[in-house]
């Protein structure tokens, strides 16, 4: 029997990107990103199969692909690929030159690139800083990031996750200074629960600055950002929601629990129907449907198309709840 997986399932479409309600969203910056985005958590990771798998040129021509695709939402962060950056083999310094490759090559490059600043304060001797503690250490971590950018200020910054050393208030004036110093266009939280992310709101928003983003953990398999109320919370208050693991890791194609390959063959039927699209794809229109914006993993072309075919069908109000119908049941069993 065939498993899911992101690669297309009939053949790839050669589709002209078009700009509609369907396929891109409008942040509370003003600016309109893709609803479906890249992720580059596996650039320059060895574990990952970075120079085994596939190199430097796969993840350009990946690039190069999503953004001739309509696929905007580049994700990146200062820990990704840290290990290669004494190569200059690092995910921030690999999406730049991708981006010079697509510029070279023509392709549209309207990329809206965002990368998360880490804030646990010993971790970061490990990605190559300091020991930061003070909100200026993150501003010269951001200033750091820029230059990994080619010195062009990031679309979006983030604060990667919340850690009890730092206060709300500090986090949000280390954002506040990078945008004032114009090392970003936009600011995003990543991991914020309710709480935190209205409190970030509020804090920013006293001097002027939009809260863009908050990345969470958000998948068919994780709905947690559901339950806790982080998605209407961020409805509310103008926030997207950008879902990372939106594929569970793969659990959908891997997991040997009977009720997930049940799932699995529900996605799968369900992307029959509306056209021939894979479980995989399936579950990230799902996400998209919901109202946020997954970023799976891409390192190759192949899966550049896949995810970007997820723009081009939209599921049903009656596909959407039996999904959650079938979670539900799921996760009452469990």
């Amino acid at each position: 029997m065939r498993r899911a997986s992101i690669a297309r399932c009939p053949k790839a479409r050669a589709v002209t990107p078009r700009c509609d309600a369907s396929r891109v969203a409008r942040l509370a910056t003003g600016r309109v990103v893709s609803r479906v985005g890249f992720g580059t958590a596996a650039w320059g990771d060895e574990t990952r199969g970075f120079g085994t798998l596939y190199r430097e040129r796969d993840l350009a021509a990946a690039l190069t692909r999503a953004l001739e695709r309509g696929v905007t939402f580049v994700d990146t962060a200062e820990t990704y690929g840290a290990g290669a950056r004494a190569f200059e083999q690092g995910a921030e310094e690999m999406v730049r030159r991708a981006r010079t490759t697509a510029r070279r090559d023509d392709a549209r490059d309207d990329a809206f690139v965002g990368t998360k600043v880490l804030t646990v304060p010993w971790t970061n001797v490990s990605a190559g800083g300091e020991v930061r503690l003070t909100t200026k250490s993150l501003v010269d971590a951001i200033e750091a990031s820029v230059g990994r950018n080619g010195g062009e200020a990031y679309d979006l910054v983030s604060i990667h996750f919340p850690f009890p050393t730092w206060t709300q208030s500090a986090l949000c004036d280390a954002l506040a200074e990078a945008t004032e110093r114009g090392l970003c266009r936009a600011v995003g939280v990543s991991n914020y629960d309710v709480r935190q992310m209205t409190e970030a709101h509020g804090l920013l928003a006293k001097r002027g600055i939009a809260l863009a983003t908050n990345q969470v953990k958000y998948s068919v398999l994780d709905r947690g950002a559901e339950k806790s109320g982080v998605l209407a919370a961020a409805r509310d208050l103008d926030v997207a929601v950008v879902a990372y693991s939106p594929l569970s890791g793969g659990a959908l194609r891997t997991s040997a629990d009977p009720e997930i390959r049940t799932l699995d063959k529900l996605l799968e039927f369900i992307g029959a129907v509306n056209g021939g699209w894979t479980s995989a794809q399936v579950a990230l229109n799902y996400l998209v449907r919901k109202g946020a914006i997954p970023i799976p993993s891409c390192t190759s072309v192949a899966r550049a198309d896949a995810i970007a075919d997820v723009l081009e069908f939209e599921l049903g109000v009656e596909d959407i709840e039996t999904i959650d119908e079938k979670m539900d049941y799921i996760e009452r069993k469990s």
